[in-house]
């Protein structure tokens, strides 16, 4: 079972591989990046002005919104 981690639990270098996660995935349509804390896929939900980034197994969830 997963340990949920906040976003305060994450490092920069985690913090830095979802954000890298989500340009990949923008650039190119897809990704195949695993969270290295549990090796799960990396999960992108894209909601127009507004995207979460994640991990498979509900490790990690990380929210961006803009305008």
């Amino acid at each position: 079972m997963a340990t949920n981690v906040t976003t305060e639990d994450i490092t920069m270098e985690e913090a830095r591989l979802l954000d890298g996660t989500g340009n990949d995935f923008f650039e190119h349509g897809k990704t195949d990046v695993k969270y290295p804390r549990c090796g799960g896929a990396i999960v992108i939900e894209d909601f127009d002005t507004s995207h979460t980034i994640g991990c498979e197994r509900g490790c990690v969830k990380l929210d961006y919104r803009g305008i």
